[in-house]
């Protein structure tokens, strides 16, 4: 656990606060012009905390007397991955999961219903297959030194995170390869989970968010992209000449599978996205496990041979 760090994204210059591994200093230092914090990796997250002052921005060191959750109010604190979530919300499959989010993408409607089960089979197999090695266990900070340490910045945002598909937690930009994590979006899992009879520990919400990010920053620097992985989608034909595209959806299908696995849950994180956004519109447990119902009649006829009648 990091005690007490403070990550301000509201500073002196109006710029947001950002760590970033700096390979070419032995200390932290600031830049005043962007407000961005550069983080030597040599540096114990543990040990020092970044704070915004008038003058810019400086590291100082924290005492273990410091501010911050007392010994036993961290002992009532849940961890992520010992919440049995399933125990008190209808559940479904990681392959139902998968198509929700699937039938997001545009070339879904021409990919192949024999097709189906094995694009998703084969995502979730290789986020799963990615998270090997990774074993997160309650400490964020060799998680936040790792992301640093390949390259990646991370940003605090708090305002709200919108894309084109409409409300988003966190996004991975490529250049510079920059993790946003949107504070409201920390703050509403927060609320769900101590709804729900649970107090989760902050350091396990912002690895939620990082590890799926993360993913998408590994895709491109050293495992490959999932979408390239799999076959593309015929979606035009002139004669010969055949226009294929890529099932991009399959991307975030492994990164669910991999922040599942890197964290030892027993559930995806798809899931709770799922259940967050039929709470909000105030779906009572019963609507939701009708829905889910649907959701699972659905894939099981997209999946499974038809029977042909008797004779």
């Amino acid at each position: 656990m990091i005690p007490h760090l403070s990550l301000f994204t509201d500073n002196p210059t109006g710029n947001p606060g950002r760590f970033f591994c700096d390979r070419s200093s032995r200390r932290t230092h600031s830049n005043e012009k962007t407000g961005e914090v550069e983080w030597n990796p040599d540096i114990d997250l543990h040990s020092s905390t970044v704070f915004a002052t008038e003058g810019g921005w400086k590291t100082v060191r924290i005492e273990s007397r410091g501010p911050g959750p007392s010994k036993r109010d961290r002992q009532r604190e849940d961890r992520l991955h010992q919440i049995p979530l399933e125990n008190n919300w209808p559940t479904l499959s990681p392959a139902v999961l998968a198509l929700t989010e699937l039938e997001q993408d545009e070339m879904y409607p021409l990919l192949p219903e024999q097709m189906i089960s094995h694009v998703l089979e084969e995502a979730i197999s290789f986020g799963k297959n990615a998270a090997r090695g990774e074993h997160y266990e309650g400490d964020l900070a060799p998680l936040i030194n790792r992301v640093i340490q390949s390259g990646v910045r991370i940003r605090f945002v708090e305002r709200e995170g919108h894309d084109s598909s409409g409300w988003i937690r966190a996004q991975y930009r490529r250049k510079p390869p920059t993790i946003e994590i949107y504070k409201p979006s920390l703050k509403q899992l927060g609320q769900f989970f101590r709804q729900s009879g649970y107090r989760i520990h902050p350091d396990d919400l912002i690895a939620l968010h990082l590890y799926h990010e993360w993913f998408h920053h590994l895709e491109s620097s050293s495992l490959g992209r999932t979408d390239h992985r799999l076959p593309k989608v015929e979606k035009k034909r002139w004669g010969p000449l055949v226009l294929r595209r890529r099932i991009y959806r399959l991307r975030e299908i492994a990164a669910h599978s991999f922040t599942q696995s890197a964290l030892g849950l027993s559930w995806s994180p798809l899931w709770l996205d799922h259940l967050l956004l039929l709470t909000d519109r105030g779906w009572s447990k019963s609507q939701i496990r009708d829905h889910f119902q649907q959701l699972q009649e659905k894939y099981r006829s997209l999946t499974e041979p038809a029977q042909k009648p008797p004779e």
